[in-house]
């Protein structure tokens, strides 16, 4: 009978130690599938912080190019200003060789603003004999004449300048044909 007792015990035994070896189990699978989820869930919220942090990085990039291409232009476009303002002298020498060709202290001094307009990194626009091109040129005069070519400038009244690539004051001129 002592044996008996002993086997009846020694299975609920055995089937509580696998019931509860299921459960641990079973905990175990939740705990990892838990961890899981919060592993996927730190790794959504780590790529949406990447995604920010690029974002802002390429805003702040784009930030620093816009302020310095803006500060640029303001120096370029005071710049111009600066040269416009003083372009009048300019045309009054041009008319003063006209009016006096054999004074050479206007000559002189308008060898010297030319200079000066070089070294600031002026230059005249090249217009008599050239094609009109209305980038440089304005047309304030249309006249045919079988000397001249198709769309050619015929006379200046007023010379362009130009600083680097950017006019600063467009060439009047009268064009033929």
């Amino acid at each position: 009978m002592n044996d008996e007792k002993i086997n009846e015990t020694a299975c609920p035994e055995e089937e509580n130690g696998e019931a509860s070896e299921a459960k641990a189990e079973k905990k175990e699978e939740k705990a990892s599938k838990k961890a899981q989820k919060e592993i996927d869930e730190l790794k959504a919220k780590l790529a949406e912080y990447d995604d920010r942090y690029l974002r802002l990085a390429a805003e702040y990039d784009n930030y620093r190019k816009r302020s310095q291409k803006e500060k640029s232009d303001a120096y370029s476009d005071a710049y111009c200003d600066v040269v416009k303002a003083i372009l009048p002298l300019a045309d009054s020498l041009e008319k003063a060789i006209e009016f006096a060709p054999d004074d050479e202290g206007i000559k002189a001094l308008s060898k010297l603003f030319t200079d000066i307009l070089s070294k600031l990194g002026v230059t005249a626009i090249e217009s008599n004999g050239k094609e009109f091109d209305p980038k440089y040129h304005n047309a304030i005069m249309h006249e045919d004449d079988e000397a001249f070519g198709e769309n050619t400038v015929a006379q200046t009244f007023q010379t362009g300048y130009m600083l680097g690539e950017k006019v600063i004051r467009h060439a009047m001129v009268k064009v033929v044909n």
